[in-house]
């Protein structure tokens, strides 16, 4: 059986089982203690060398970083989600891109330096925090523009171009990303949430971060 390595405040961990609940994957879920460490212990490390989330063992196939995990899944089950088309797979491998690159990179740097700057022990990056704000009001308009002409991300059917926009954007709430005014996002974003791949996974994420950190919403 397939086996994911997680952890769960993790949008890339996340990533990984939306996908395998969509495809309706039987799968063992282990969540990575990361606080204790328990990426760099050596059972881990023979999952994946680098010592991070997410990784799988498909059978004794064993791999890591989110975007291959899901290409190779979707390959692997021949989902429509990943298609075979070189024009229509190139389209939805640049929304990967730039849901990876630019919408979870510029939220990752306003997560960090709203909540997760307290556990590393360092202080607010001022610079790294506004850089965040502004480039993720350059990209989100794009999203926006692309949903305005299409149903989905990266045309007019679910793709893993949605499941990775969807994972990046899933941090909105709890560092206080004001998403209202994008109305094409989160009409697009409510249908998705209500689907059965992601609330067999939660509620949604602000819900399980603040259960997990015992934490409400903060603005940095």
């Amino acid at each position: 059986m397939l086996q994911i390595y997680v952890t769960p405040l993790s949008s890339a961990a996340n990533k990984v089982l939306y996908l395998a609940n969509y495809l309706n994957l039987p799968y063992e879920k282990h969540t990575i203690n990361l606080s204790k460490g328990e990426q760099k212990q050596p059972a881990f490390l023979k999952i994946n060398p680098y010592g991070r989330v997410p990784a799988i063992n498909d059978n004794g196939f064993c791999l890591a970083e989110s975007n291959a995990i899901i290409r190779y899944l979707a390959d692997k089950h021949q989902s429509p989600v990943y298609p075979k088309d070189l024009q229509q797979r190139a389209m939805v491998d640049q929304w990967i891109d730039y849901a990876s690159q630019h919408v979870m990179l510029a939220l990752g740097k306003i997560m960090y330096n709203t909540h997760f700057y307290q556990s590393s022990g360092s202080p607010i990056d001022e610079r790294s925090l506004e850089d965040g704000r502004k480039f993720i009001g350059i990209h989100l308009p794009n999203v926006e523009n692309q949903l305005s002409q299409h149903s989905f991300v990266a045309g007019d059917s679910m793709t893993l171009a949605d499941i990775v926009m969807l994972s990046a954007l899933d941090v909105c709430e709890v560092c206080n990303v004001d998403l209202s005014s994008y109305k094409h996002i989160v009409a697009w974003r409510k249908k998705l949430m209500n689907e059965p791949f992601y609330r067999n996974l939660h509620e949604n994420f602000a819900a399980t971060f603040n259960q997990i950190t015992g934490k409400t919403n903060a603005t940095a």
